[in-house]
């Protein structure tokens, strides 16, 4: 399928689940809501925003310790610029790209760095520990699409340690594995596929690297985290609507966490169709209004677009590097095929 197709496809259904969202909702209510909102509170929120993916570039720079030295403005530009594309590309080439932007930077080879981007995603995914334990302790009603929400995250990562492991052990075997995952794609987008997969498998020592510096790389995470959980709680805050902060820590998590699922361009519809799912009833806060959850999460994720878009394009005019070289890079990559892989 042709890629302009698929992004059309999937800006439709970003369009289909925000008219889901918005369902049984009135509108003038929502934007009375919007328009009486305190300035003061977006503000700061927008600063804690931008100071978690701050805290994040600080980890990553860490798990990159073993192979580069890189400030903590050039790994913050890196992120932002991977994450300003992962928003508007619905086929996660920012993930890649940070890679490229090591390579063209610090002269990184990829199959070097890529294995340091998947570590990081992966304890990005840590906190559905946390989900899933707060899941009896808040009572929180887990059924239906929440359930599906939850479960899936947490069989990605439950996956992703599997791998990890296996790399660590079984280079081939976890070759072969994620190989056979997209055995049912066709030729050419496999063979894409299969080059940065082999890529990954061959650099994971740098994963080993990193075993000495679990403590605060999970410090980190869980900082992150909980400068998250502050940031939406000013957006509540500047509603006047209260929300307990453990109710907003266990909510937001599961938002973010759930973003390693596929989402439309810009992730148009899907915040509005999760959050409306997490805090209009499945985590015990079904007293707030619908049209008051509609209004803060559509303030929110206005807020944060032109945030990640702003500082996304600046990463890019501060690194010196456009975004359509990057995408070329990232998504029309040249590679070899699982055979070729397992026979080098």
């Amino acid at each position: 399928m042709r890629r302009s197709i698929r992004i059309s496809l999937a800006f439709a259904a970003g369009v289909a689940l925000f008219a889901l969202a918005l369902y049984g909702i009135d509108l003038g209510e929502v934007r009375g809501h919007i328009a009486r909102s305190d300035w003061r509170y977006l503000a700061g929120g927008g600063v804690l925003y931008l100071f978690a993916y701050v805290v994040r570039s600080a980890r990553w720079r860490l798990i990159l310790r073993p192979i580069t030295r890189v400030g903590l403005r050039d790994s913050f530009f890196m992120l932002m610029a991977g994450y300003f594309l992962n928003y508007v590309i619905p086929i996660r080439a920012g993930e890649l790209a940070k890679s490229f932007f090591l390579k063209r930077l610090k002269g990184v080879p990829i199959a070097t760095s890529l294995p340091t981007v998947y570590v990081d995603k992966l304890f990005e995914l840590v906190s559905i520990v946390f989900v899933v334990v707060a899941i009896p302790v808040f009572s929180i009603r887990v059924e239906g699409p929440l359930a599906a929400l939850i479960y899936s995250v947490l069989g990605i990562f439950l996956f992703g340690l599997v791998i990890l492991v296996l790399a660590f052990r079984k280079g081939d075997a976890a070759t072969k594995i994620l190989c056979g995952l997209f055995a049912w794609l066709p030729k050419r987008p496999r063979n894409r596929l299969t080059h940065w997969i082999t890529l990954f498998v061959e650099g994971m020592g740098v994963a080993r690297e990193n075993v000495r510096t679990l403590l605060p790389l999970t410090g980190l995470t869980v900082a992150a985290v909980l400068i998250d959980a502050a940031y939406f709680l000013m957006m509540f805050r500047a509603f006047d609507i209260s929300v307990p902060y453990l109710a907003v820590l266990f909510g937001y998590t599961l938002l973010t966490l759930s973003y390693i699922l596929p989402t439309p361009p810009a992730q148009i519809g899907y915040n509005e169709f999760v959050i409306r799912l997490i805090f209009a009833g499945g985590i015990g806060v079904a007293a707030i209004p619908k049209s008051e959850v509609m209004a803060v999460i559509i303030v929110a994720h206005a807020l944060t677009g032109l945030l990640i878009t702003g500082v996304g394009v600046g990463s890019f005019a501060a690194m010196g590097i456009r975004v359509s070289e990057s995408f070329r890079a990232t998504v029309e990559q040249p590679s070899d095929t699982c055979e070729a892989t397992e026979h080098p």
